[in-house]
């Protein structure tokens, strides 16, 4: 019998390796096999679970075995259960009057043969066995019962592990696929905002670029990241003269500057650029985001309605004052024809009423100008070619240009588009502007102007470039205003730009400057194509 019963453990060992025991149904063949194996009339099988005690209990050779689960308030303060606690292997006599969660019906119980389950210092659970002759339990099936158990164990401790992996894994998977989404939607957010970010080491190494930004170099963002933001985005081989951000990597502020850009054409695109502190765990600052907004419409449109503001308010004035300032310049030039016929003989008495004369032409010049910035008149629009506007002003101007030894360099676009135009104010606009750039050639060597024309579908541009002293930029945003000249004394009343200015509106375009200190000044006049609205 004793080797029909070492053959039966072998065989249950086998199965034990080779099944998982945590499945009910594997359990019970478990307790009918080692039941079986001993002779027992019953037996359990115990697995000790966090929140109770699983039982698969066979009560009698003639029942199945069926599983049961007891509250851990249940097992663990029955004698039983303390038994099972403390390891202790080996026979136990069965009391009557001590309760049994074995339930065993119809079968008196005599005796309890309990074999704990342990792996690694863990108790797992344990097997009972029912009714088994202790004079027949030899020291051989001591040890048969124990290395079952110890296989018992070790195949419930390694499927416990496997499974805590599987459940381990698959809540990796599942938070590997949740970082992936949100990282997808973050790279998404990131790459729609029609701003330009990139973010930056302390190194000034590009760890993230969108592809607003990346578009302006014309590179994949995968091909600037790592690569210094200073080399990678603007072709610099040290940090750019003007950049902030080392005030937000080093001293945790936030920035904000802006930056003008010149462009092919000769145009400028204006960004304000902002950089954030980016910290680490320990609260400190590791890296930065830079944001770059291109705000050259914003300021365009800005300025412009600064302008029409300021100039709706100049023109009240204008328009009351002029009369008053009229009447007596009329009294005084006509006086003063009467006075130079009379004094025709006395030269130098002459010589005065000609300063008053000038004097009174020159105040009214500007009242001229003054009622013409005020005057709410409707051009006379007609079809114009905008070069022969150009050639005619620049006939005017020919003496000036030749007499300063400036050179003009003339580039019309041939096929320029013909717009619905007032031809006289156009050309009033090009010698206010020449007039302008030949001015501005004081105690300058390189004299040179440069006139291009050019189209797109919807408008005609004329630039008018020249190399003179420039416009400091504290100065730049006021040129338009009445009144306002950079213009030495007695050099320039102020309202000629405010004219070009409200010419150019009347005509439904836009005229912009840009200007370098020492490098010269760029007009851009830009003029729509279909005839513009009334306005005033």
């Amino acid at each position: 019998m004793s080797r029909q019963r070492q053959a039966l453990l072998f065989d249950l060992i086998t199965q034990i390796c080779q099944e998982n025991l945590e499945v009910a149904s594997l359990q019970e063949d478990f307790v009918e096999k080692i039941c079986h194996a001993f002779q027992a009339e019953g037996g359990a099988f115990l697995l000790i679970r966090p929140s109770g005690l699983e039982q698969t209990l066979k009560t009698s050779p003639k029942t199945k075995p069926y599983w049961s689960f007891l509250a851990d308030a249940n097992w663990q303060s029955h004698p039983l259960g303390e038994k099972i606690l403390k390891q202790q292997c080996g026979f136990i006599s069965a009391n009557p009057h001590e309760p049994s969660w074995f339930e065993v019906e119809n079968v008196p119980l005599h005796t309890l043969y309990i074999q704990p389950l342990s792996w690694d210092e863990e108790l797992l659970g344990a097997i009972s066995l029912f009714n088994i002759q202790e004079k027949n339990f030899t020291e051989r099936d001591q040890e048969l019962i124990n290395k079952l158990a110890i296989w018992t164990a070790k195949a419930i401790s390694q499927q416990r592990r496997l499974n805590q992996l599987k459940i381990e894994n698959a809540n990796l998977e599942v938070n590997q696929w949740q970082l992936l989404r949100s990282r997808n939607i973050l790279r998404a957010l990131f790459d729609s905002v029609p701003v330009s970010m990139y973010v930056i080491d302390r190194k000034y190494n590009l760890i993230a670029v969108n592809m607003d930004r990346a578009k302006r170099v014309d590179r994949p963002p995968n091909e600037l990241v790592g690569r210094r933001c200073y080399e990678a985005l603007y072709n610099y081989d040290d940090v750019c003269p003007d950049c902030k951000v080392i005030e937000s990597l080093f001293g945790g502020k936030t920035t904000h500057r802006t930056k003008r850009e010149w462009q092919k054409d000769d145009q400028t695109l204006e960004w304000e650029i902002s950089t954030y502190p980016i910290y680490d765990e320990a609260k400190r600052v590791a890296q930065a985001i830079i944001f770059e907004q291109d705000v050259t419409e914003k300021r365009r449109l800005e300025a412009s309605l600064a302008q029409s503001e300021k100039l709706a308010a100049v023109g009240q004035l204008a328009a009351g004052l002029a009369h008053e300032i009229n009447n007596p310049l009329t009294a005084i030039i006509a006086n003063t024809q009467l006075l130079q016929r009379e004094l025709k003989d006395d030269a130098d008495k002459l010589e005065l009423v000609d300063l008053i004369a000038r004097a009174g032409q020159r105040a009214a010049q500007v009242v001229r100008n003054l009622l013409d910035l005020a005057r709410k008149e409707e051009y006379l629009f007609e079809p114009t070619d905008v070069n022969q506007t150009l050639n005619r002003a620049i006939s005017l101007m020919q003496h000036e240009l030749v007499s300063r030894s400036i050179q003009l360099i003339y580039e019309p676009d041939e096929g320029l588009p013909q717009i619905m135009a007032s031809q006289d104010r156009l050309q009033g606009v090009w010698v206010n502007l020449l007039a302008n750039a030949i001015d501005s050639f004081d105690d300058v060597e390189q004299r040179q102007i440069r006139i291009t024309t050019s189209a797109t579908a919807t408008e005609v541009r004329v630039v008018v470039m020249d190399t003179g002293k420039g416009i400091p930029p504290e100065k730049l945003s006021r040129i338009f205003e009445p009144f306002y000249t950079t213009k030495a004394p007695g050099k320039g009343t102020g309202l000629g730009l405010s004219l070009c200015h409200r010419i150019v509106k009347q005509h439904g375009g836009s005229i912009h400057v840009d200007s370098q200190v020492g490098v010269g000044t760029i007009f851009t006049v830009s003029l729509p194509i279909q005839a513009p609205e009334p306005s005033t």
